[in-house]
């Protein structure tokens, strides 16, 4: 689903009296989401052939979850009833509804007639005139949209990076997130490929061969130089903490590898990749972008919570699962799947799987471990758990316009 990240805002074609693809699609994604899937996994799944279609489904979802407390304030104070009460279906298309009439550029008439057939072909269709009575009454209706983020969240943060740092970075988060490439060589080259479409790239400051899309460049996969292998899609903050480790011929133990961009980023510098992960369908999206592009990279599929693989590697790298508070610009959808308490659990799981991964480095040899999350817990609190000593670390969060990221370089003195 990647393409429909640049496709724009988007307009659903009229239909006369027919739901639009998009929305519908958007509307089941969202069901699937608050049941706690995933949002790129529910938007593929019922993802419309049409691309204008795709993308106005997809910039509703991210809409919608961007600004659901407010939305849902909106819903309480004009249906007088608790949001909990009304049925998923009619909750999803109320969302849906106020955020199309006060974001998008879909008349209102359109938002609220649409609402209204749509619930129609989501078995909802009793519910029409309540849907049809709350849309027509929200104009005018305010409601406290706490920055788009819970409560605790912000708590957190305020607490560790005061109010005004933490204003900053709810804005960025419910701005969408730019999207970054990395050349597998010859960034020059790649950059005049875009050229020729008229395309100018950003280069991202202070990460060698990496470049900001521009806004609208269109599907990814049709972008120059993707087929051919020239580039893949990652944020500049994951290129970093590949980084940590220096370029050359050493093999690296890439942990917990999936999606595999660390593990591209180390073998386009000149490592032999080893990547291992839980899941073997995971890993076979390593292997096709591998492939791909054309570097060597062997996948194996390993559990680092069961213990560690018996041989032993110079470089290894863990980007440890966590709780992905650092990604809610790409990802709003997990903001609403953390609960506080699971930055303590990750962080148990964090400490055996970087134990396991530690049994796995040579003598002298380096250790990056990283998280895609801001919370103490999840990161330096982890990394010092294992009492080696650290060279290095990159840390960018708060932060805006890239993903947040803490990680460090550690290394295995003799009797560790």
């Amino acid at each position: 689903m990647a393409e429909l990240k640049q496709g724009g805002q988007g307009r659903p074609r009229g239909s006369g009296g027919k739901v639009s693809a998009g929305r519908l699609a958007a509307a089941r994604a969202l069901m699937e989401i608050e049941e706690g899937a995933h949002a790129e996994d529910a938007l593929a799944r019922h993802a419309p052939p049409d691309a204008a279609e795709r993308a106005f489904g997809w910039n509703l979802v991210m809409g919608v979850l961007r600004n659901r407390l407010e939305l849902d304030g909106v819903i309480v104070s004009v249906a007088k009833r608790p949001l909990y009460t009304i049925e998923p279906a009619a909750r999803t298309l109320l969302r849906q509804g106020i955020y199309e009439l006060r974001y998008s550029r879909v008349p209102p008439h359109a938002a609220v007639d649409q609402a209204v057939e749509a619930s129609r072909k989501l078995g909802a269709g009793h519910a029409a005139g309540f849907l049809n009575a709350v849309l027509r009454r929200q104009e005018g209706v305010t409601a406290d949209g706490g920055g788009g983020h819970p409560e605790w969240l912000r708590r957190r943060w305020e607490a560790r990076y005061g109010a005004a740092a933490t204003a900053r970075w709810m804005e960025g988060n419910n701005r969408p997130a730019p999207i970054h490439i990395v050349a597998t060589e010859d960034p020059a080259g790649v950059s005049r490929d875009f050229q020729h479409r008229s395309l100018v790239l950003v280069p991202a400051e202070g990460r060698e061969g990496v470049f900001r899309l521009p806004a609208g460049s269109g599907a990814i996969p049709a972008l120059p130089g993707y087929e051919e292998g020239r580039w893949w899609v990652m944020d500049p903050a994951a290129v970093a903490v590949a980084d940590l480790l220096p370029g050359g011929p050493e093999p690296v133990l890439d942990c917990c590898a999936a999606p595999g961009g660390k593990s591209f980023r180390l073998a386009s510098r000149g490592h032999p990749v080893t990547a291992t992960d839980t899941s073997a369908e995971r890993l076979e999206r390593v292997r096709g972008g591998a492939a791909r592009l054309g570097l060597s990279v062997q996948a194996r599929l390993h559990d680092w919570e069961q213990g560690p693989l018996p041989e032993q590697f110079p470089m290894v790298l863990v980007d440890a699962p966590c709780t992905s508070l650092g990604l809610l610009g790409r990802h709003p959808d997990i903001r609403w799947a953390r609960r506080e308490a699971d930055i303590a659990a990750l962080a148990a799981r964090q400490r055996t799987i970087l134990r396991n991964a530690a049994a796995c480095v040579a003598e002298g040899g380096a250790l990056v471990y990283a998280v895609c999350s801001p919370e103490p817990e999840e990161g330096p609190m982890v990394a010092e758990s294992l009492g080696w000593k650290i060279e290095e670390v990159f840390s960018n969060g708060p932060t805006e316009g890239e993903d947040a990221f803490w990680g460090c370089r550690m290394r295995r003195q003799g009797g560790e």
